[in-house]
This record gives C-alpha cells, structure tokens and sequence, in this order.
C-alpha cells in the first residue's frame, strides 16, 4: 500500500514543496507509525525528497514527477519518477460530472493507497465527457437520500460533494472564497495556498458544505490539483439518475469572483527552488 506525492515542478521550482513533505510524512506516520519507528519514516521521507531535489532541481522543463514511499518487510523502500511533461498538457478549464455512487476509498486522507478505485472513476468520468468526478461527502447526515422513482424526497439530506476524484473544488460566492468542509478528505497543498492568498488580498473565506444548490449558484467554480494548479469549472450535477452531460450547468465567471489565471500566476509568484528547499 504505497504513498504517492506529486506537484508540477517547472524549471527546478515548485510550489510549496516543503508543504507536500511535510504531509507525507503526516501520511506515513499515519499509515505505519505502529509498525515502524518515527526516527526511520522521518529518515526516509527526508531522503526522498532530497533525491527528488537532486534528480529535478537543476533541469530545465516541466515535470510531473511521482514520487512512492512503500512499506516492505517492515523497511520504507522509496522512488523518484521524473515524468518530463509537454506545456499542453496543462489545462486552464474543465468539466466536472458528479459520481452518483458512494465514495469507497478505504484512506481518504491519503495519497496513494486508493489510487486503483480512483482511477476506475476517474476512467468513468473521461468516458461520460468529463475531466473528473465529483465524489459525495462520506459524512454522516449529509449524503443524498432518495425515493425509488429516482426523485429526492423533500425531507431528504442535501447532498454535499467533498472533493473530485484528484482534485480539490472550491468556489466564490458574492465575494468570499468557499471550501468544502468535509475534513475526511486529502488535505489540499493547493487549497490551502490558494486560501492563503485570497485572504491577503482582502477576500472572505468561508468552509462550508458544497452543496448542489451551491455550486449551481456560485459565480465560479474552481478545480484545484497539483499538477494544473487553477482550472475554471463547469459542473453536471444531476444524480439519480446516473449524470449525463447533458445536464451539464455551464458556470459564467460571476461579477464577484476574481479571475482564476490572477490566482494562477500568484500561485507561481510563490514556487521555490527545489534545492534550496531538500539540499
């Protein structure tokens, strides 16, 4: 059951790269700090992202490089995958289509042990049109409810999305930047760097649940990952039954949300050399 981190690194920088070590070693704590002795997970998180930092931190290009931490015999066994990535690759837009099924990672809070049924939605959000899935919130009193016919019943919990399947979705609303506030969920690098900016520059921010009614009423949705940074969103929220996209509620940029590519660049404004970051 490997740990995974991955995050954009253009030209030898990234964006809070301290960040991304310090939750995998949160994770690997989490994950095996029964079975292996703090000393040596802090040991092996240090030395793989130092190797990350001496196989990309002096090269040009863009990359999306994965890097595993493993667990066998009782030894943590590490990889760096240096993934070089063309420019094109990386979006500034995309769809988003609800997973009218339940959410069946088994570590939510983790990246990497539940990739195999990640991808499995992710295959069927591709498949229906879209760029990834909305995943419901696994939190009890909240999840949809419904009747046979396929119609919500009136008294029925709202449904209330945590997260997609790879990414972190926030949205804007008459000024104020909302999160999802599901905590049994990844912790965002991205998200939270983007909170971090938003609030500097004087903007309200608010967790709150996401639910359907609002991300229909947002003035903008945005899909947050690692590797694209800020993508502008359209979403298809239908339910029951399964979502087609035909349905999908095309999001305008409201008159109180900022500009994604704004946030984008402030992202960028703060990436760090690698090697100063792991030497």
């Amino acid at each position: 059951m490997p740990l995974v981190d991955s995050f954009l690194v253009r030209d030898g920088r990234a964006v809070a790269p301290d960040l991304h070590r310090d939750r995998m070693r949160e994770s690997a704590h989490e994950l095996w700090g029964a079975e292996v002795g703090p000393g040596a997970i802090d040991d092996a998180v240090a030395a793989l992202y130092e190797r990350a930092a001496h196989t990309l931190g002096g090269e040009a290009g863009l990359f999306f490089p994965k890097l595993t931490l493993e667990q066998v015999g009782g030894a943590l066994q590490s990889d760096v995958n240096a993934r070089p990535i063309p420019e094109q690759r990386l979006e500034t837009t995309a769809h988003l289509i609800a997973y009218p099924g339940s959410d069946e990672r088994t570590h939510p809070r983790l990246k990497g042990p539940d990739f195999a049924w990640q991808e499995c939605v992710r295959q069927w959000a591709v498949g229906n049109g879209a760029n990834d899935a909305l995943l419901r919130t696994r939190s009890v009193g909240v999840s949809s409810a419904g009747k046979s016919d396929g119609t919500s019943h009136p008294l029925a919990p709202q449904i209330h999305y945590s997260e997609t399947v790879y990414g972190s979705v926030v949205l804007w609303s008459n000024g104020v930047l909302v999160t999802s506030i599901d905590t049994d969920r990844l912790p965002s690098i991205t998200e939270r760097m983007i909170v971090t900016i938003a609030r500097e520059r004087g903007h309200e921010t608010l967790a709150a649940p996401l639910t359907k009614q609002r991300l229909l009423e947002a003035d903008a949705v945005w899909l947050l990952s690692s590797l694209h940074g800020v993508r502008e969103a359209t979403v298809g929220l239908t339910d029951l039954p399964a979502p087609h996209i035909a349905d999908t509620y095309a999001l305008p940029r409201g008159p109180f949300a900022p500009a994604a590519r704004d946030f984008q660049d402030a992202l960028w404004e703060r990436a760090e050399p690698l090697r100063e970051c792991f030497a």
